[in-house]
């Protein structure tokens, strides 16, 4: 049997190495770019929720929400519910965890204690809007145990966009099957997302106003965001009215024993 001549034997060698370097070098690229948009420290932007039914019905409450990297590099979101009366004091904690996918957990004044919200609940409503648990830690951008690929890039409204693909490493870890991120070049936001559920069938479809940004310290937020329920029908509209970074947030407003007592 003939031998390979060893300019061939070397390009054998060379090829498979440089094939599984590009990929991850790509997907890298567009998730260093979502990572230059979250503050060092912290983050409390006062947004307006309004949920609308399929019938037209709809839902209003006016929070803050926090985010904050603690001492040991993970990072926990928290919304903080002010507005009406009858919500108010409600609130909702999601941890990263090492491992697996943050923990949530939801307070209201008539629980009187934090609830783990755990299996299925983490794809539940939150507070009556078209946002699950697992949705505000997405948009949070809340680490979790997925794989990514990088898709060819794109433009959504004249800007240009990253393209990143997530699957989960584990069914039982989301709701969704594989989740599209449309992420901004210029500012690292991501203006669209498509959630997907058993296979290809779209469920959730997110997007933000890209011309319309509040900016501070070089971290940019989207002034309106759009969360559609395909499924459903149903739709929630979220402004953000202000946005300050790297503020005097105390590290013991996100600890799971301080629900119900640092609601701002």
């Amino acid at each position: 049997m003939p031998r390979p001549s060893r300019l061939l034997l070397i390009g054998l060698l060379l090829l498979p190495v440089g094939a599984a370097a590009e990929q991850p070098s790509q997907v890298q690229e567009v998730r260093d770019c979502l990572k230059r948009n979250i503050p060092k420290k912290s983050s409390e932007q006062t947004v307006h929720f309004t949920a609308f039914d399929r019938i037209g019905g709809q839902r209003e409450f006016r929070a803050k929400m926090l985010g904050m990297r603690l001492a040991d590099g993970s990072r926990r979101a928290k919304l903080c519910i002010n507005q009406p009366p009858e919500m108010r004091g409600s609130e909702m904690l999601s941890m990263e965890t090492p491992d697996g996918a943050p923990d949530s957990f939801l307070f209201t004044p008539e629980l009187r204690k934090a609830k783990r919200i755990t299996g299925e609940g983490v794809g539940g409503s939150v507070f009556g809007t078209d946002f699950t648990y697992e949705d505000l830690q997405r948009w949070q951008q809340l680490n979790r145990p997925e794989s990514h690929a990088r898709l060819p890039d794109a433009d959504i409204d004249g800007r240009p966009v990253f393209v990143l693909s997530s699957m989960p490493n584990e069914k039982s870890q989301s709701s969704y099957s594989k989740v599209l991120s449309y992420v901004d070049k210029e500012t690292c936001v991501v203006i669209k997302s498509e959630s997907f559920e058993n296979g290809d069938r779209l469920r959730k479809l997110l997007t933000a106003k890209p011309d319309d940004m509040l900016e501070e310290n070089g971290i940019f937020a989207p002034t309106e965001v759009v969360m559609k329920d395909v499924r459903d029908e149903t739709r929630t509209i979220v402004v953000v009215e202000d946005l300050e970074v790297d503020g005097d947030l105390a590290e013991r407003t996100f600890q799971v024993s301080a629900l119900g007592k640092h609601c701002r």
